[in-house]
């Protein structure tokens, strides 16, 4: 169940917002109609020709191949530079930072920043052995400490196609279980903006086996 409900605003529409969790380090939003239809076709078209197996972090700033988790992804280059003449991409991404920006008082610009990532979770049925899916992990640091500049402090998992069975987002240490809704989003920040101390385990997050 969520605490509260709010609502958010940008020059695209107006948002519901259930907020799941607001620690200070820790905070866990699910954002009603984030994307467009439009903007799923954007982003799965620029994916399609560069999936690969996904990867994990190596703990030395590069990727690596794990069991710990079975999907495709890919990474899309935003052009900022075609923004102002619409482009879906570049549009939806806006809408990222501006919420992000709204949740957490950094102001963060699109400077330096990840690429857009496209996970894909295919279903191939309940007899499989080795579904796609992503165990517990953290996308940022969780243990307590300072914040180390360069390293992440929110995540923003949109869904575009959503499965029949599985799939769900589980925060285990908070008793949350997000199934994925058409068009939504799933905020969560792991970072407290006054003391600069990490989240200490309450955005560990799995992506639960996708069946159908």
């Amino acid at each position: 169940e969520c605490r509260a409900v709010e609502y958010w605003e940008d020059d695209n529409g107006r948002y519901k917002v259930q907020v799941m969790i607001d620690r200070p380090a820790s905070r866990i939003h699910v954002i009603e109609n984030f994307l467009t239809a439009e903007e799923c076709r954007a982003v799965e078209g620029a994916a399609k020709p560069l999936l690969h197996d996904a990867t994990v972090a190596d703990g030395s700033g590069g990727s690596k191949l794990s069991d710990s988790r079975k999907a495709k992804q890919a990474g899309i280059k935003v052009h900022w530079e075609e923004e102002a003449e619409g482009d879906l991409i570049a549009r939806l991404s806006r809408r990222v930072y501006e919420y992000v920006n709204h949740v957490l008082p950094f102001e963060i610009k699109e400077n330096g920043q990840e690429d857009l990532m496209s996970i894909q979770y295919f279903g191939r049925g309940p007899d499989d052995e080795t579904p796609d899916r992503y165990m517990p992990h953290c996308d940022g640091d969780c243990n307590g400490l300072e914040f180390k500049p360069g390293n992440r402090m929110a995540t923003i998992v949109m869904y575009c196609d959503v499965p029949e069975v599985g799939g769900a987002t589980r925060f285990r240490n908070s008793n949350i279980h997000i199934r994925p809704k058409e068009y939504s989003a799933t905020f969560f920040s792991y970072i407290d903006p006054v003391a600069m101390k990490m989240d200490s385990g309450f955005t560990e997050h799995s992506g639960c086996p996708v069946v159908e």
